[in-house]
């Protein structure tokens, strides 16, 4: 990967972080329970019969299928670990 397009997925990286930890200091100062993330799994289009199961969480792939059903399967096997 061209170091530019690193430098910039990792500003955007840290960015959400920061985004995130603001977010539940904001909820713990005004005494709310934060939202829940209904599923961490979540499954993505990423091409012509392509998808991703990313952890909504980190962003990151943790796998992927060329079937919708498949990776729905995935995403609830992985979901339940």
């Amino acid at each position: 990967m061209h170091p530019d397009i690193q430098s910039r997925r990792d500003i955007v990286d840290g960015l959400r972080q920061r985004s995130r930890i603001a977010t539940a200091e904001f909820y713990r100062l005004i005494d709310r329970p934060e939202p829940v993330v209904t599923f961490r799994m979540m499954v993505k289009p990423a091409g012509r019969d392509f998808f991703h199961v990313v952890d909504s969480l980190t962003d990151k792939v943790m796998g992927y299928r060329c079937n919708h059903n498949e990776a729905c399967a995935l995403a609830r096997q992985l979901e339940s670990k």
